[in-house]
């Protein structure tokens, strides 16, 4: 059987004849058909097809002239495609060829599942442009205000000539027409305001609650040092660009942070751990919070989890098991992972860094955390004995072994989360009461979920589903969240730091993220979302390496973000703040003198913290050759809290603002970024330039021209190309390399099988229900909260991939 594929840009129509293809071909396929001109070719084609064939009358539908989207999952063109060469073969061979349920005929036409609408395919442009237009409103507003204040100083000047006192007065009153009304009353403001500021205590309001927080710090010498200082300017036109563009922390464009002080007890330290099985990173999680009065834990998955399969015996899984992360796989070691934790504390904040699978490990997690709400409540009604019949009817009758946490429990763990390991609150209490608690555990828990499937696509590789499935089921969480009113977890960390380690430079990382974040914001409304709904649940998650730009990397982001917000959106101030997570760079740390290490995370921790960043993780300085080790953690902790405690100007909370340089750099990546904005549009916006791999072409030459001149010595590098030991500085190779053990990866397989043999009959129902929401629109996250319970991660995978698709990179 004989297939000609072609696309839309075959030129003009005359073209065809020279085709040769198109005479011998059995069966025509037109690929790419959402692309400009695609229903003008395939008409084209007919034509031609026609003409070569003899088959003057035959009508369009009937011909075998195919058009289809073959990058797009259960495509219908593709289908017809299909069954068209099953049907040829069969004519051709005689033989008895089943092509399955494909029931589409020639005339079914592919049509393109629009992620962004068409219409809206210059979002990033749109955006350069409102807050181009924001800046040149913010320049004449200053020039206006500093003219308004001459003329009425000059008034003073000429009180013995009413004539000429009365002519400037009117020409203010002119001027003062020209001024914006809040920008006038904020300047009016401005002496009472900087009052409030010099007192012992600031109070203010946040979700109706007063916070009153002291305005200074004591020195060792007694002085007092200011949290946030104030600009000394006196002039109008000064202040006008100070409260356009910098502005107090807390306060719109939010260039210096986003709350007006820094929260008390809790510093902005958010570790990194996963290794073996879920017991092992709980007991590394217990030994970083150890004494820490907010419990902020960030979590690694193995590489097994990150893909969304379960441990196997197979040799590419088992080798991987519990390796570079922690293995988790279903509910249970959600809840053995974060056992000894109050989830839903508001001291408790959990970050997980997983995309592809994620919306199941998220199902995994919330589960878990509503059992610990569940948990409590058992206890304190005294309804243990209950948890024991169904436990009992569930495993012991069936002569199967009760999950349990392997081991015993580390300092701190008061076992919080383990009664309920397998079973579910739902099994216990009556409907009414866990419904209740569910609520309770889901607008209480707070968190991060990385889920950021662009940047992964572009950078990190970590794809399992089709890129519109699993936008969909980004789409499905964040709608569940909206619904269930979870307002402190958010349901995605857009995130820079994989673009950056794959060799992106600091503007070149922080455009796409952006722009990624922008992409997020269209598609959530193009679905119906309110824009004051889900923007508070975006979060973003940056590298933070020692070149200059990275100093001014969140400063930037935020003022990008709020001006877009506010001025093309029209979002309100809460989805105005962007909130990120900064993670030192990896690729900064060499093999080579890794001593070194610190001297470069103590710097890179430094632009966070005075860059008043939300949350940091301080990466240890043997990174560069093997999973940290206890004693490097410690020192990696120990580097922020040096700065946090013992660094006189980390005392004051905005020492960015000021200073001439800075503002300089702030400029200078602003417009680089929105220059960026520009040329994505160009290719058709985040989407149309993945098709054409824009994103990863940027990222590896920028990696390319980074490494040449590291090689050539031109970058000057600490102990890897110059200031060498006598020895030469050579790489170090590790005393240990920490892997997960035998006996952690049997006990994973062990559980998973008691968990497939106890769950059979409920596991199956359930994931059909998964499958069947898929089919129907309904919303995904909602049947995986239920299945989650039941089924293991691999189980829930396979089952979607069915329905929705698994990843292909375009190429």
């Amino acid at each position: 059987v004989a297939l000609y594929i072609m696309t839309p840009e075959f030129g003009a129509a005359t073209q065809l004849e020279k085709i040769d293809m198109l005479d011998f071909a059995d069966v025509v396929a037109i690929n790419k058909s959402d692309k400009r001109g695609a229903l003008d070719a395939l008409r084209d084609v007919r034509k031609q097809f026609k003409r070569n064939h003899d088959l003057w009358e035959a009508k369009d539908d009937d011909l075998p002239v195919i058009g289809t989207i073959a990058s797009q999952f259960n495509d219908p063109g593709t289908n017809v495609l299909y069954a068209s060469l099953m049907s040829k073969l069969t004519e051709k061979t005689k033989a008895d060829l089943k092509p399955g349920n494909v029931n589409e005929g020639f005339g079914v036409v592919s049509e393109k599942v629009f992620i962004i609408p068409p219409s809206r395919v210059r979002y990033l442009s749109e955006i350069a442009e409102s807050n181009r237009s924001y800046d040149k409103w913010a320049e004449r507003q200053a020039s206006v205000a500093g003219r308004l204040e001459a003329l009425l100083k000059s008034t003073g000047e000429f009180n013995d000539n009413e004539v000429v006192r009365a002519e400037i007065e009117e020409k203010a009153n002119e001027v003062k027409l020209e001024l914006d009304a809040k920008m006038l009353a904020w300047l009016e403001d401005w002496p009472s305001l900087k009052a409030r500021y010099n007192d012992e205590v600031f109070s203010f309001e946040v979700r109706g609650k007063e916070i009153r927080i002291p305005t200074k710090r004591n020195s060792l010498s007694n002085r007092s040092i200011s949290k946030v200082a104030l600009p000394t300017y006196t002039g109008w036109s000064d202040l006008v660009k100070y409260a356009t563009q910098e502005n107090l922390p807390g306060s719109f464009p939010y260039t210096a942070g986003i709350y007006p002080f820094k929260r008390q007890g809790e510093d902005p330290t958010r570790m990194f751990a996963g290794e073996g099985g879920p017991e092992r990173t709980n007991k590394r999680f217990h030994y970083v919070s150890l004494g820490t009065p907010a419990k902020r834990l960030s979590t690694a998955f193995d590489s097994v989890t990150l893909y969304g399969n379960d441990p196997d015996v197979r040799p590419d899984i088992y080798g991987k098991v519990g390796n570079a992360g922690v293995s988790i796989c279903c509910l249970d070691d959600a809840k053995k992972l974060y056992s000894g934790f109050d989830l839903c504390s508001p001291t408790t904040s959990v970050s997980m860094t997983i995309n592809g699978p994620a919306p199941m490990v998220l199902a995994f997690f919330l589960n878990a955390a509503i059992d610990q709400t569940c948990e409590k409540f058992i206890t304190e009604n005294g309804l243990e004995s209950e948890v024991e019949k169904v436990l009992k009817l569930k495993w012991d009758d069936c002569g199967l072994n009760r999950p349990h946490y392997e081991g015993d429990l580390p300092e701190g763990n008061d076992g919080l989360g383990l009664m309920l390991l397998g079973c579910t609150g739902d099994e216990i209490l009556d409907e009414k009461t866990y419904a209740r608690l569910k609520i309770q555990a889901l607008t209480s828990v707070r968190g991060t979920v990385q889920a950021d499937i662009l940047k992964e696509d572009q950078a990190q590789n970590t794809c399992i589903f089709s890129t519109e499935f699993a936008l969909r089921l980004m789409g499905d969480v964040q709608q569940y969240f909206i619904d269930e009113k979870v307002r402190n977890f958010y349901s995605v960390s857009i995130s820079g730091y994989h673009i950056a380690e794959a060799g992106a430079n600091p503007i070149t990382q922080l455009a796409f993220t952006l722009a990624n974040g922008f992409t997020y914001v269209e598609y959530y409304l193009s679905r119906g979302m309110d824009i004051n709904d889900f923007g508070p649940n975006l979060s973003f998650f940056f590298s933070n390496g020692v070149d200059p730009e990275y100093a001014v990397i969140g400063r930037v982001a935020r003022k990008i973000w709020a001006k877009a917000m506010r001025e093309k959106y029209a979002a309100s101030p809460r989805a105005q703040m962007l909130k990120y997570h900064i993670q030192t760079s990896g690729r900064s740390l060499h093999a080579q003198e890794i001593d070194f290490n610190d001297i470069r995370t103590t710097l890179q921790a430094l632009y966070a913290i005075y860059d008043n960043c939300n949350s940091l993780h301080t990466n240890a300085y043997d990174e560069a050759i093997t999973t940290p080790t206890e004693e490097s953690v410690r020192r990696a902790m120990a580097i922020q809290l040096i700065i946090n405690k013992e660094l006189g100007l980390a005392m004051n909370e905005n020492p960015m603002q000021g200073s001439f340089i800075m503002d300089e750099i702030t400029e200078l990546v602003e417009e680089a970024v929105l220059t960026e904005f520009d040329r994505i549009t160009e290719r058709g916006g985040v989407l149309g330039a993945m098709e054409t791999m824009y994103q990863r072409s940027r990222i590896q030459e920028e990696s390319l021209h980074y490494e040449t001149l590291k090689h050539s010595g031109e970058y000057e590098i600490i102990g890897v190309n110059t200031f060498l030991s006598k020895d030469g500085s050579p790489t170090i190779i590790p005393g240990e390399v920490i892997r997960a053990t035998e006996n952690e990866k049997q006990v994973q397989l062990r559980n998973l099988g008691e968990l497939h043999k106890a769950m059979t009959d409920l596991s199956e129902s359930a994931i059909l229900k998964v499958q069947e929401a898929a089919v129907t629109g309904g919303n995904l996250f909602e049947e995986l909260m239920e299945t989650s319970k039941v089924a293991s991660l691999g189980q829930i995978t396979n089952a979607m991939f069915k329905v929705g698709g698994a990843y292909r990179r375009n190429m």
